[in-house]
């Protein structure tokens, strides 16, 4: 039919083929492709008995009847071998699997095929699933109401949990190279000489804790910021010192390199770890092994790394932040060994500069993302934009706007600029168009195009900024410096062959700034097969460990355990681009339509956003979900129990779960007997021989009566309408007390911040940098004071000369005394002269003595004056000096002003340090109220409920309402006895202590 046919010929058309098709049956259809493959291939018997080769082999395969005539079906262990496979199987990257997945994966391994029966796949997953030693079932969550929706994991990851469990609790306080606390504060003490800086107290309380609890598994988690990596450093300086072994394991090659150049900790990644456990080598030598980003670690590699170093009594050292990036395999060994050790926190981040964002990381850390979103948005690092092409566009043009202004210098660039996406799609966009950008500026050479894997080309140019791709130890080799997957470089030169030379910038603290570049050459076979990409924008997760200047981010398709390393990448500033249109479901984007205002699509979006990061949810143990798990590892006793006493302790124990087993089987009964009453009830019912409207009106009274929950399983079905009451009034009590302290405390954090920011903005002192000078001002006056007394003590002391100098003169003259009339003659003088010599050289000797007398008065009067200064201003508590007395030396005197100007200025800092604390602390106290506001509300609303539906029983079915009543009564009164029977036992395994009246023993 031409082009040009009218809408009626080709509906027409459309129907006779339809027709055509309907009238076609199965037999037509196969004879039809018999004659089509005939006449392509020739002998169609053969062919089929090719692709399906019919009766079983000897190893049992499964087939149809008769040879070549169905598919060969690998016996069920092969195939669960395969599907089960734990570096490509269905838990590879997941915990568990639906049965859904399972009959995807169970066809996909079936090289030949199946027969054409409807439950033949089935039946053979169900055979997969019955194979020993593969899957598990576990409970299902959420909705049933699809078809294979029922869950399954593998045992492997069962044993690895259980694996990491069992290490975590039987070496707990095992005395694993286990340092004195002596040894721990020198450590830490050398640490803050080294560093320039001195540790937090929960900084100091984390070194402590990995030197000296002597826990075989010990696990810290840090906050972004928080310097986890670096302490690490303090750690290895009390190694050092009693000569102890480290390692460390990340899960990355540069992040190896990280660990070691801001620890000193000599490490490699964990692939290479368990490759040289599975050679044999293992973890021998190594007293220490500290696994950084420990929660990108998957739950089988870190069950291997623990079992092998219980092996050679290694002590494993975990450290990481569950709410960061996941593993990439199935992970959540972090998050439980923490628990199960009692693991400290460093929730100080000391990376963000902005007192405000720091708070709202805080915030983040609560759970509560869009109030942190909020937060980051009235410091303008939120950027909303109506597309997703939009916001990668304000990224980019972000990005040229910084580098050209900041940091030209490509290696500068790298150094202190970040683009990051989550998505590799986002990422080769954003790529791409900073390359193109840089190619239009003209700041390019000579590029060349490659093909890489899967079809696509790669254009490099020199100038550009690569990113590795791949590990190349090329030192191992003799060629060079190594070149390792996570390094950003720039494109230094290109030959004729293609080859392209990249230079890296490496930290050295002996070279100028700190840093130093390494080359080398990448051959064109080697870009071909994936070792570059661009590396203008990078990936959440490769970005991981990472720390600059300013970060710009694509936040779509971050869900929240990216979004936070995301956000904390930069030092200065943090920006975040929400793309509205991608963000908002179709549902609202058709009841709202397009943005109207800025604020209106920072609002829609923040609120589309926050919801997204809702759904997160972090790895956990799914062993959990078949048994009870096991409670944290019991803390250091200060005494071991008595054997009477651990005796006594036994009995009560088990007393108590003897009295739990029989209430649980009381209720049991009572439960069954109550249903047989309800049973004969119906059954009097259905026997009853009333009018057919009145039976209706019964049945239909009957199910809305069960359809009321038991009062046994209400939440507040078991309390008193008194209790109740209580609860409802004591939570809106307590509701309106936790969101008044709440706003004070939004209010408190929004005051100081702003006040901060506005110090900031406007280059005004802060309160401690004031302090500071308004101290140091006094300082000036004290040491002006000093001066004068200096002065006066040179005066006395030039005095003291010249009396000395008299002295001298009159003891000379002392010698002539006696001498007569011509002795003075012949000797040039007189008797006249001598006296009046003598005469003047006395009065001049007592008038210096009085001078030297004088002022030294004066210096001590103008040293008292120097103390006054300080001890009468409101400064003198802060400084030390209210009840010091006065120094009795000048010096002294001004070696303790020299004292306290330094203790002025770190005071002045403190303060200024406390005020931004405060700002985090305080939206830390509103998270916290608004959540207890949260629970008391939740409260007082689930008591209201319960009334309201116990008034409702009452009015509609009063005998229910009497049962309840009369049931929740015994209830009350059968706590009342148990409590009663508690108290009992406790006062009979602990009795009080009573005093003898008889005589102590001497």
């Amino acid at each position: 039919m031409s082009a040009d046919a009218s809408r009626t010929e080709k509906q027409a058309a459309s129907m006779a083929t339809k027709r055509d098709k309907l009238e076609v049956d199965a037999t037509t259809m196969r004879g039809s492709w018999r004659w089509r493959a005939q006449a392509v291939v020739g002998d169609v018997d053969a062919m089929v008995a090719a692709a399906a080769p019919g009766p079983p082999d000897l190893d049992g395969g499964a087939g149809v009847a008769g040879g070549g005539t169905g598919p060969r079906v690998p016996p069920p262990g092969g195939i669960a071998a395969v599907v089960f496979d734990p570096k490509t199987g269905l838990t590879a990257g997941d915990k568990t699997f639906s049965r859904a997945q399972l009959l995807t994966a169970v066809a996909n391994a079936l090289e030949f095929g199946l027969d054409a029966g409807p439950d033949s796949l089935e039946r053979l997953c169900d055979d997969v699933l019955a194979v020993e030693g593969y899957a598990v079932r576990v409970p299902t969550l959420g909705s049933t109401v699809l078809s294979s929706t029922a869950r399954c994991i593998t045992q492997d990851i069962l044993d690895a949990e259980e694996t990491v469990r069992a290490q975590a609790l039987e070496r707990f306080d095992t005395g694993a190279v286990q340092l004195t606390g002596d040894q721990a504060a020198a450590a830490a003490d050398v640490f803050e000489v080294a560093a320039g800086f001195e540790l937090s107290e929960e900084q100091q309380a984390a070194v402590s804790r990995v030197l000296t609890a002597g826990h075989g598994i010990d696990a810290l988690v840090g906050v972004a910021g928080a310097g986890k990596s670096t302490l690490m450093e303090a750690c290895r300086i009390g190694w050092d010192a009693t000569g102890t072994t480290y390692a460390g394991a990340t899960l990355a090659a540069v992040a190896a390199k990280q660990l070691t150049d801001a620890s000193g900790i000599p490490a490699r990644t964990v692939a290479a770890w368990l490759g040289e456990i599975e050679n044999g080598s293992g973890l021998r030598g190594v007293d220490v092994l500290v696994v950084d980003e420990a929660t990108m670690v998957d739950d089988r590699a870190a069950a291997v790394l623990m079992g092998e170093a219980a092996r050679t009594g290694t002590k494993v050292v975990a450290v990481g932040d569950h709410l960061q990036l996941q593993a990439i395999g199935p992970g959540g060994w972090f998050r439980e060994a923490h628990r199960l050790v009692h693991g400290l926190v460093l929730a100080e981040n000391r990376r963000q500069e902005d007192a405000a964002e720091r708070a709202a990381l805080e915030v983040w850390r609560t759970g509560d993302h869009e109030l942190a979103l909020r937060m980051l948005a009235e410091g303008g690092r939120i950027h909303p934009a109506e597309t997703a092409e939009e916001a990668r566009s304000q990224i980019l043009m972000a990005w040229d706007e910084l580098r050209l202004r900041q940091w030209a210098d490509p290696q500068d660039l790298i150094a202190h600029l970040v683009v990051l996406a989550a998505r590799n799609s986002d990422v080769d966009a954003l790529n791409l168009g900073a390359q193109a950008m840089r190619r239009e500026a003209g700041e390019l050479g000579d590029e060349h195009t490659y093909a890489v894997p899967g079809g696509d080309t790669l254009t490099l140019a020199v100038g550009d900024v690569v990113r590795v791709r791949e590990n190349d130890y090329r030192s191992r080799r003799g060629q060079g410096p190594d070149m390792l997957n996570g390094y950003r470089a720039v494109i230094t030169a290109m030959d004729d062959r293609h080859r392209v030379e990249i230079t890296w910038r490496v930290k050295d603290a002996k070279a100028p700034g700190g840093h130093r570049t390494e080359s080398g050459w990448v051959s064109p076979q080697k870009v071909a097969g994936g070792a570059l990409s661009l590396g203008y924008a990078m990936t959440i997760a490769a970005s991981q460990g990472l720390t600059c200047h300013t970060s710009l981010m694509y936040g779509h398709g971050a869900n929240a355990f990216a979004t936070y390393p995301g956000i904390t990448r930069a030092r200065r500033q943090n920006h975040l681009w929400l793309p509205l249109a991608v963000l908002e479901d179709e549902q609202t984007r058709a009841r709202l339509g397009e943005s109207r205002s800025e604020r209106e699509r920072l609002e829609r979006a923040i609120d589309a956003f926050a919801r997204f990061l809702g759904q997160s949810r972090p790895d956990r143990m799914v062993s959990d979900l078949l048994r009870e798990p096991p409670a944290p590892a019991p803390l250091p006793r200060q005494r071991d129990l008595s054997a009477e006493e651990a005796r006594a302790e036994s009995e009560h124990k088990l007393r108590q779960t003897r009295m739990a087993q029989a209430g649980r089987a009381k209720s049991v009964s009572l439960s069954h007997r109550r249903a047989q009453d309800e049973a004969q009830l119906q059954e009097q019912a259905r026997r009853s021989e009333e009018k057919a409207k009145q039976l209706l009106a019964r049945i239909q009274a009957g199910a809305e009566e069960r359809a009321v929950p038991s009062w046994t399983k209400r939440i507040y079905g078991t309390v008193s309408p008194q209790e109740l009451n209580r609860l409802i009034a004591e939570g809106d009590r307590l509701t309106t007390d936790a969101e008044a302290s709440a706003t004070a405390a939004e209010n408190q954090a929004r005051e100081l911040a702003a006040r901060l920011d506005h110090e900031q903005a406007t280059g005004r002192p802060t309160r401690g940098q004031q302090f500071a000078a308004e101290a140091g001002e006094v300082l000036d006056q004290a040491d002006a004071h000093v001066v004068d007394a200096r002065g006066h003590l040179a005066t006395a002391f030039a005095a003291a000369g010249h009396a000395e100098d008299r002295a001298r003169q009159l003891a000379k003259l002392a010698e002539s005394e006696g001498k007569g009339r011509i002795a003075l003659r012949l000797a040039g003088t007189s008797l006249k002269e001598y006296r009046e010599l003598t005469q003047r050289l006395t009065g001049e000797r007592a008038a210096y003595l009085q001078t030297e007398a004088d002022a030294k008065r004066d210096a001590r009067q103008a040293l008292r004056e120097a103390w006054d200064v300080v001890q009468h201003s409101r400064f003198a508590d802060s400084l030390g000096a209210a009840s010091t007395p006065v120094p009795d030396h000048v010096e002294k005197a001004a070696e303790r002003f020299v004292e306290m100007r330094s203790v002025a200025e770190r005071r002045g800092h403190s303060m200024d340090k406390r005020d931004r604390d405060d700002v985090g602390r305080a939206t830390r106290q509103a998270g916290e109220f608004r959540g207890y506001a949260a629970g008391h509300r939740a409260q007082a609303a689930d008591a209201r409920a319960e009334k309201t539906l116990r008034a409702t029983i009452a009015e509609k079915f009063p005998e229910l309402y009497d049962r309840e009543a009369t049931g929740r009564r015994a209830h009350q009164q059968a706590q009342q006895v148990k409590q009663a029977a508690q108290h009992q036992q406790a006062a009979v395994a602990h009795p009080e202590p009573t005093r003898s009246r008889g005589r102590g023993l001497r």
